[in-house]
């Protein structure tokens, strides 16, 4: 019995070192080097999936309270569920959605596994990728964005 209180205890202090991210919606395909959480305290918000319905009335009060203390919250692109009826869809409902996506990019909310460069999206770098700058002597581009891991990896390599 007290082995496995010992275990238990274990394995919930390994699950929250290292930085942690609010999971909002679905786990994402990446999680930028985040574990996640339910509950604070918490380092960042992940938005991992928002259905058409939620991005149009987005109020998500953590997000939103996230962004007013500077505390970075990001946005997979892959959990944008709307995307999927892009052939299909009506196009003033699309207007309106891809309206909305521009709102919480001027709010600061960062997009990832999607699209990068061009229309505001960023390349994130994440430990995996800063470990392969790394290896190849390469700084990350300019404007991209580095989460916790990778910032680190790159500031002890010298190369941020």
């Amino acid at each position: 019995m007290v082995e496995e209180q010992i275990v238990e205890e274990v394995l919930r202090r390994l699950e929250v070192s290292g930085p942690r991210a609010l999971l909002i919606g679905q786990r994402p395909a990446d999680s930028l080097g985040y574990g996640f959480t339910s509950h604070a305290p918490y380092d960042a918000v992940l938005i991992g999936s928002l259905t058409a319905e939620q991005l149009l009335h987005f109020s998500d009060s953590r997000v939103l309270d996230a962004l007013l203390t500077g505390m970075p919250v990001y946005l997979y692109e892959g959990g944008l569920t709307y995307r999927r009826h892009s052939a299909t869809a009506n196009r003033a409902l699309w207007g309106r959605l891809t309206a909305a996506e521009r709102t919480l990019r001027q709010w600061g909310v960062r997009f990832y596994g999607g699209r990068t460069g061009g229309s505001g999206g960023h390349t994130v770098i994440t430990a995996a990728r800063a470990r392969q700058l790394l290896a190849q002597n390469q700084r990350p581009p300019a404007g991209a964005v580095l989460t916790p891991m990778a910032r680190e990896l790159l500031e002890g390599g010298g190369l941020s």
